[in-house]
């Protein structure tokens, strides 16, 4: 749960500040955290209770609750008294996307200290690109002619055309299923294939703020990878 200080203080449940200290804004909110399928989340347990408690006292208003099951589920579903509206993630595949592929393989030299800001603008422009790829934006597609007044991006380099699938799930996926999904894509593939694999956390607030992380394996670098991870703070 990700409660304002009055719900915090009113539930009375354990939980943590969330956010960076000294970052947490004019109003600051705490995380709680319950696993209801140990064995202590049962009737008679003091944890138990004091959330029973709290969810029909202090957290009376009517709330939305979001559960992944990312197992089988089992029959009869013990969660289907409930009235639950199942949301079934299903991949879309986009395929043959006829795009301008930049170089995706950072130049050696990029490696010495001297050249820390020529890597700099590599990964960047590598993952504004990357970024635009997951958007389906026509920006990179072969053949663009976008009024330059409208937008002035352009592959880096010049890049050259190539063919693209791009697969994605949209919903609320465990992070089990997130690094089991990568070491199939790792596993799977020959290994002088490249492949970007990208996550993107709920946003937590109405800019539209999240957290991400890409992982690039370039092509003919089996062994080798690059990492974005972009972190949101309130």
């Amino acid at each position: 749960m990700y409660l304002e200080r009055e719900a915090y203080e009113r539930a009375g449940l354990m939980g943590k500040p969330h956010g960076v200290k000294g970052k947490r804004g004019a109003k600051p909110r705490w995380i709680v955290e319950f696993d209801l399928t140990a064995p202590s989340m049962v009737p008679g347990k003091k944890g138990f209770d004091r959330l029973v408690y709290a969810s029909k006292n202090a957290l009376a208003q009517p709330i939305t609750w979001l559960f992944c099951n990312s197992s089988t589920t089992p029959d009869p579903d013990p969660m289907s008294q409930h009235a639950l509206t199942d949301c079934t993630s299903k991949p879309e595949i986009s395929e043959s996307i006829n795009a301008v592929i930049p170089e995706l393989t950072p130049d050696v030299g990029f490696l010495s200290s001297t050249s820390r800001e020529d890597f700099e603008d590599f990964a960047t422009s590598l993952y504004e690109w990357l970024s635009l790829v997951r958007l389906q934006s026509p920006r990179i597609q072969a053949g663009d002619q976008i009024d330059p007044y409208l937008s002035r991006y352009q592959v880096l380099d010049g890049g050259s055309e190539g063919r693209l699938c791009k697969i994605s799930w949209q919903g609320f996926l465990a992070p089990s299923w997130t690094r089991q999904a990568l070491i199939d894509i790792v596993t799977t593939l020959p290994h002088k294939a490249w492949f970007s694999f990208s996550t993107t956390t709920f946003s937590k607030g109405l800019a539209g703020d999240n957290a991400e992380c890409i992982i690039l394996r370039p092509p003919n670098s089996s062994g080798e990878y690059l990492m974005w991870e972009v972190k949101y703070h309130e």
